[in-house]
């Protein structure tokens, strides 16, 4: 069978394969956007934290995997196109501190090439499996985005940082199966590639 046909054949299973979703799930989705230089450096990138709420357990119950909600990532850049997604499991009342482009960015399908402004999705799953969304938690995360500002669109004019909390919109069936899909199409595609990193990558941040 050729590539071509195998590709064809792997779209359709996921197609009718998609489970069923009740309609809408309020409070376990949120987006923002990333906007940063093409040069990686500790200073002028954008960088990511997330809270556990700790909604479905404590750090001190073992039955609940330490009340562990996982933050499925999903990145896009300015075409609309998904090119990296990871879970990454924290625990109740935990933080995650990540870099946009050592974490999210470093591993991008389109190898060679990562882009510098894009869309970030996140889904609260206490599945945690970015590609099958089982488990949304209602407020089980709390994300925050800081991203660099520059003076007349020039790198070299650093003028720091500003941080946003991401927003929470509904996660609709329709857009949670997408994810999951996109996602898999995504890992399928990179053999490797497209898929992001939960540990900041290469370099860990301060």
């Amino acid at each position: 069978m050729t590539t071509k046909r195998r590709l064809l054949c792997v779209i359709a299973l996921m197609t009718f394969a998609l489970p069923v979703f009740a309609q809408q799930v309020n409070d376990a989705y949120q987006v923002a956007y990333f906007s940063q230089s093409g040069i990686v450096t500790v200073g002028d990138t954008a960088k990511l934290a997330v809270i556990n709420t700790g909604q479905i357990g404590s750090p001190i119950d073992p039955t609940t995997r330490e009340g562990t909600v996982c933050a499925d990532f999903y990145v896009f850049d300015t075409n609309q196109e998904m090119v990296e997604c990871c879970s990454c499991p924290i625990t109740a009342n935990g933080l995650l501190r990540l870099s946009v482009p050592l974490s999210l960015l470093d591993n991008t399908l389109t190898a060679g090439f990562a882009p510098t402004r894009g869309v970030i999705k996140i889904v609260a799953d206490a599945g945690c499996n970015e590609q099958t969304i089982t488990t949304p938690v209602p407020g089980g995360l709390r994300a925050f985005i800081s991203n660099p500002q520059f003076g007349n669109g020039e790198r070299l004019d650093f003028l720091g940082t500003v941080e946003e909390q991401f927003a929470p919109v509904p996660l609709q069936a329709a857009e949670r199966a997408f994810l999951g899909q996109a996602c898999s199409f995504v890992q399928y595609l990179g053999s490797g590639r497209g898929l992001c990193q939960c540990n900041g990558g290469r370099v860990q941040l301060p």
